[in-house]
């Protein structure tokens, strides 16, 4: 086995046929990077002149000329060959301190453990082998965390494309598919962004992110993503049509009208019973909502003749799975519910792209009611797929000035408390 410095054709050659692909361990991931001052490194270890383990290694220069190495969704390699990965560790703290590395960090895009849709535990089937022979190697386990304290989630939401897509839709929940439904008729459209539209999406996603205590990215940054992954990336726009959204008020406006004019015949002809003026009250209140949202349809209708952006969602290629990384929508139409309508066009997108999964990505592990997130799972959930599990990330010491480093952290800690 020999370590190398790989180029761009044999990395690409070798992630296009590995199942632990992620655009994270991708050359445009590098390339952004780069342009905040971060330095991609693609190294690798071929045998007989065959890749069979590859990395991308990001390099971010610390105080002293000190630099940490970051291999997020890596290394890429068979962790159950304990030889390879042994070789691959050496080689790698060895290039690493040749180049004033001080840390390795990866927290590789191998499953610990898939679990059902409710987050139950299908089986003791779990990954622990992968982890004994990283640890073998002093490879520090940050542990098997619950929350959203680590560089990448630990916990996702996954969908299997295994059957059609009509079959798939049947098994989500029926809000789901209620939701699904109704968004459209209400006058929801969704059409793919261009980089003409990074401006709403940012602003969006901005919005978002203060609204829930998210942290969010600057409108330079998806330039930037976009300037360098492009390929990989897809824009969601959710637009409400306000002829569509006009015309389908109206509708349900004259359906209940005539159904209340019904009642009232019965009323006039029949004996007056308590069922009867149920419906009638029902009916009053319905034709009251209905002639409000009448009068905002209309209204929208005269302030945006084109039609409104209302929400946004980015998804990106991954290996064999199409991974939703951000979403958000505008406060004031979220009860058009255009989320769903996003979600279900990138479903649709990941079947006419032969993709095996949707990975609807980062939830917790904690699935109480209580838990502030349970909301994000809660609407992955209705798409019926699988909660999986990470192995999680791991920190693994190059040189002693890792101590020196942790001490200065500790203290900078202290201080801003």
């Amino acid at each position: 086995m020999k370590f190398e410095i790989l180029n761009k054709d044999e990395y690409n050659e070798f992630l296009s046929n590995n199942s632990q692909t992620s655009f994270m361990q991708t050359i445009e991931l590098g390339n952004l990077k780069k342009e905040s001052n971060d330095i991609p490194h693609l190294v690798g270890i071929k045998k007989d002149g065959k890749v069979i383990a590859t990395s991308l290694l990001l390099e971010t220069k610390t105080i002293l000329n000190k630099s940490i190495f970051y291999s997020p969704r890596g290394m890429i390699l068979d962790y159950h060959n304990y030889e390879l990965l042994s070789f691959f560790t050496e080689e790698l703290k060895k290039y690493i301190k040749k180049n004033n590395g001080f840390i390795l960090t990866i927290d590789p895009n191998v499953i610990y453990r898939t679990r059902s849709s409710e987050g139950e535990i299908i089986n003791d089937d779990k990954d622990d082998f992968t982890i004994a022979n990283l640890k073998k190697l002093n490879y520090k386990h940050f542990g098997f965390n619950i929350y959203l304290d680590s560089l990448q989630a630990r916990w996702a939401y996954r969908l299997e494309l295994d059957e059609d897509y009509e079959t798939k839709k049947q098994k989500f929940s029926k809000s789901t598919r209620k939701n699904i439904d109704s968004c459209y008729k209400k006058g929801l459209q969704v059409r793919k962004g261009k980089i003409e539209d990074l401006p709403t999406l940012t602003e969006i996603f901005e919005l978002t992110s203060k609204r829930k205590d998210f942290f969010h990215r600057s409108l330079k940054y998806y330039q930037n993503m976009y300037k360098n992954m492009s390929n990989l990336m897809t824009i969601y726009i959710a637009y409400l049509d306000p002829t569509i959204y006009y015309n389908s008020t109206l509708e349900l406006y004259n359906n209940e009208l005539e159904n209340n004019k019904i009642i009232i015949e019965k009323l006039n002809k029949d004996n007056v019973g308590s069922k009867l003026l149920n419906q009638k009250e029902t009916s009053d209140k319905l034709l009251d909502k209905y002639q409000l949202e009448l009068d905002k349809a209309k209204k929208f209708k005269e302030e945006n003749p084109n039609g409104k952006d209302i929400g946004c969602l980015l998804s990106i290629k991954s290996g064999n799975e199409y991974l939703t990384l951000s979403s958000g929508v505008l406060e004031e139409y979220k009860s058009f519910t255009p989320k769903y309508a996003m979600y279900d066009k990138h479903i649709k997108d990941a079947y006419q792209e032969n993709f095996k999964y949707c990975n609807f990505y980062g939830i917790t592990g904690d699935f109480n009611k209580e838990n502030k997130y349970y909301g994000i799972y809660e609407f992955k959930k209705g798409f019926t797929g699988n909660v999986i599990e990470y192995i999680g990330q791991f920190e693994l010491k190059i040189s002693n000035f890792y101590y020196i480093y942790k001490l200065i952290k500790k203290i900078k800690n202290l201080i801003r408390r």
